[in-house]
């Protein structure tokens, strides 16, 4: 099974998301947490199952929050570049990835 491996601001991504949710209501926050660990199950399974993104990216939309995995896959290592909010600016992200 592949590797994940988070991009600096996308793991600050996860930890403010988790913080915002856990704020709401406690079990939402572990929802988010179920969640974001089953999407990452997921990727690692299978990473070229979902779909093109932008900027060369992939990217797995997350069923109950409002976000997406970016990820690339380098490798035997996934590299995810964002947490994406889906009602945020479209590629915001772009400039963390490296060639």
């Amino acid at each position: 099974m592949l590797e994940i491996e988070y991009h600096p601001e996308a793991r600050l991504e996860v930890i403010e998301a988790d913080q915002w949710y856990s704020e709401i209501d406690e079990q939402v926050g572990e929802q988010f947490k179920i969640e974001l660990a089953r999407s990452e199950g997921q990727v690692k399974r299978n990473p070229e199952t979902w779909g093109r993104y932008l900027h060369g990216t992939q990217a797995f939309r997350f069923r109950r929050f409002p976000f997406v995995l970016a990820y690339i896959q380098r490798g035997d290592q996934l590299f995810v570049v964002a947490l994406a909010h889906t009602r945020r600016k479209p590629g915001y992200w772009k400039n963390r990835i490296k060639p």
